[in-house]
């Protein structure tokens, strides 16, 4: 893959793009294949003509460019094209839901900085999904667009890819923060807590007894 993502979003995607990460994005596919050879598999940022941060965890470098405060370009170097799976796994606990009904739970979501969040509580922990999701108006509520972002691609369960932005942001589930990868959807109106959050706490799915349990 040799074009920048950023061309193939909707415009409801690109009105969120400042123009500094833009130019960021110009200048990393400029200078990739000086790149490939000294950071291929690693996740950078680019700022000013120049790598701020590079790391080898998503989390590390999205930290980074929070920290920065600035609107840098985060990418894989050499692996650009990496797809999130967005796939809906449903369970038996809400039981007005149709056609099945699925469990939902109270989770709190705020920006990188944290200086805005908002309680939710009919949030879908869905196994099947590689990121969060959230309505575009709940991101507008949380500020997520203030926070670091990357461009990537999705996927659901049928489909072909679609470009997309990843908002840096923080997930509070009983009493404990965790980093999160938030995909906003514009007209969307469920909200989803993703593997990116899952997968940092033990969480027990409990159909009989029609509850979700959370163990951070």
């Amino acid at each position: 893959m040799q074009t920048a993502l950023t061309k193939g979003l909707s415009e409801e995607y690109k009105k969120y793009l400042h123009e500094d990460f833009l130019a960021n994005e110009e200048h990393y596919w400029r200078v990739r294949e000086k790149l490939l050879k000294e950071y291929k598999g690693w996740w950078v940022a680019i700022h000013k003509g120049q790598v701020v941060a590079s790391t080898k965890d998503v989390w590390e470098i999205t930290e980074a460019v929070g920290k920065l405060g600035c609107h840098a370009y985060i990418a894989k170097v050499g692996e650009e094209d990496i797809v999130f799976k967005v796939r809906r796994l449903e369970f038996a606990y809400d039981q007005s839901y149709r056609p099945f009904a699925l469990p939902q739970a109270e989770v709190t979501f705020a920006n990188y900085a944290y200086t805005s969040a908002r309680l939710y509580s009919d949030v879908i922990p869905d196994t099947g999904a590689d990121l969060s999701i959230l309505p575009e108006r709940d991101c507008l509520d949380i500020d997520l667009f203030s926070s670091p972002y990357l461009p990537t691609l999705t996927r659901g369960v049928v489909g072909a890819s679609v470009p997309v932005i990843v908002y840096r942001g923080n997930v509070e589930v009983n009493g404990h923060r965790f980093p999160s990868l938030i995909q906003f959807v514009p007209e969307g109106h469920e909200r989803m807590l993703g593997r990116d959050v899952l997968n940092q706490m033990r969480v027990i799915f409990d159909a009989p007894a029609n509850k979700v349990t959370f163990e951070p």
